[in-house]
């Protein structure tokens, strides 16, 4: 069942999985949905009541026209799942988050400290935040050439394919640019996601600490054949982490969350 929550400017439609005692909030990736956290309910359904939620121009989600044109703050954003858990009547909470969405999950970590419990990030991004995408969302030039993307995509496209052969685009981001960027509908939802939450990018030194000093229970997984987020990424984060057996690396490319993913959360919940 569709739900949705307000709060100052934000509007987020959830749905509720699994029944377990714990809260958790779940974040998915670009152009996916919350539905797509209900093939893990097998495993996480059972321990945590998962409240999985759409982002901004995904669903219903919408953001009013102040937010839409400024992006969501650091203050905002704490201020809507502050009262989150009060609507829900929880004090504390566990965080599930793919690609995309785990970098709202890695700001969570760092704005919730004191009511932070269980983290399983996929593929997350906001560890390293690309020099190409704080040239489209922080720079004038930068949004201007995004603008004529929009409209010639096929000209742009073949600048990205030259940069990518000269290595002055990394293979990762090249493919998330063929990949995610081939239909004028996806080109918008990008850029207006990307704007959106362009003010959030997560200060990964504070998370580190805040995992570390509280002794979080942290899981963070990769795909060994992931072109889009590397495991590399996930490789250098775990360098500034105590517990260096918080990184996994599954068999699989970006696409992280789906029907066998349940046998290794199983793995973790069982300890």
């Amino acid at each position: 069942m569709s739900l949705s929550f307000q709060y100052e400017g934000i509007n987020l439609e959830y749905e509720i999985i699994g029944n377990g005692e714990k809260a958790m909030f779940a974040f998915h990736g670009f152009s996916n949905s919350s539905e797509m956290f209900r093939v893990l309910e097998p495993s996480l359904g059972k321990k945590y009541t998962i409240y999985s939620f759409n982002l901004p121009y995904h669903g219903k989600s919408t953001l009013d026209d102040e937010t839409t044109i400024h992006g969501i703050d650091t203050l905002q954003l704490q201020k809507y799942f502050k009262n989150f858990l009060w609507h829900i009547h929880h004090s504390y909470f566990s965080l599930l988050g793919y690609s995309i969405g785990g970098k709202v999950a890695l700001k969570l970590i760092e704005l919730f400290p004191d009511e932070m419990k269980d983290v399983f990030l996929f593929a997350p991004d906001g560890i390293k935040i690309s020099f190409w995408y704080r040239f489209v969302t922080r720079t004038v030039v930068g949004k201007w050439v995004y603008k004529r993307l929009m409209l010639h995509p096929s000209r742009y496209m073949r600048i990205v394919n030259a940069f990518e052969s000269i290595r002055l685009v990394p293979s990762h981001t090249a493919n998330f640019v063929r990949n995610s960027l081939d239909t004028a509908a996806k080109r918008e939802m990008v850029y207006q996601t990307w704007m959106c939450l362009r003010h959030l990018d997560p200060d990964t030194g504070k998370v580190c600490k805040i995992i570390n000093e509280r002794n979080l229970n942290f899981h963070l997984y990769f795909g060994k054949y992931d072109k889009v987020i590397p495991q590399f990424i996930g490789e250098r984060f775990v360098r500034g982490l105590r517990n260096k057996k918080s990184l996994h690396i599954l068999d699989a490319g970006h696409q992280l969350i789906k029907e066998k993913t349940n046998i290794e959360l199983e793995k973790i919940l069982s300890v």
